[in-house]
């Protein structure tokens, strides 16, 4: 496994929050896919600007106040986390690896999922086959997953970590993905297309009644 100097994560964290920024705050996915029996199960992600922080693995460290330096106030929150990668502000000093080397592992897979549709060809719920993990929904493929729980304040879906893993063997029962949709959070209906499986026949798969307007985006 690659390990990183405090630098090194510090280009990988911004380049991933800039990506981030223009591709995942503050939207929803909406994944339809298919079980093995031909099922089709919907799930919808919503990504705010504290959720990223989350996906990188680091642990913030206290900071000191601007107007009394020598008075801590607390560890570094995970919005002004993120608000700092996206200045070219992070600091070595805001942050260190996790002990279990899992920042590391977290890193080298980052870039690759931070897109419009996360490269995640299944979804799944997590199996429980990791003592140490909590988690719920797992979206990915066979080398990366990311993990999503339910947000109380917000109802929704959003993610909590990211995994080196091969989705099937931490889930149950996973779904192909075959359609991706991308909206704002605040919009109701989803406007753009952002992954679509090749090889379905579209005029014989049911979703639900809600998402039939999306067929116009299919067929475009």
């Amino acid at each position: 496994m690659v390990k990183y100097t405090k630098n090194q994560a510090i280009k990988i964290i911004t380049s991933c929050a800039e990506k981030y920024k223009n591709e995942l705050e503050n939207k929803t996915l909406l994944f339809i896919c298919a079980n093995k029996h031909k099922r089709i199960i919907c799930y919808e992600f919503s990504f705010y600007n504290w959720n990223f922080m989350h996906l990188t693995g680091v642990k913030t460290n206290f900071q000191n106040s601007d107007s009394a330096p020598e008075k801590q106030i607390g560890y570094l929150h995970a919005v002004d986390f993120y608000k700092r990668c996206l200045s070219h502000k992070l600091s070595p000093k805001d942050f260190e690896f996790s002990d279990d080397e899992t920042t590391h592992m977290k890193l080298s897979v980052l870039p690759y999922v931070i897109n419009k549709n996360l490269n995640a060809n299944m979804i799944g719920t997590y199996n429980l086959n990791k003592p140490n993990l909590y988690t719920d929904k797992i979206a990915g493929g066979i080398k990366v997953c990311m993990g999503f729980v339910i947000d109380e304040n917000h109802n929704s879906y959003v993610p909590n970590t990211l995994l080196k893993e091969d989705i099937r063997h931490i889930v149950n029962n996973y779904a192909r993905v075959i359609l991706v949709f991308r909206k704002d959070i605040h919009e109701d209906n989803y406007k753009e297309l952002t992954y679509r499986v090749k090889n379905v026949t579209w005029d014989k798969v049911k979703i639900p009644e809600e998402y039939n307007y999306l067929f116009e985006l299919i067929y475009k």
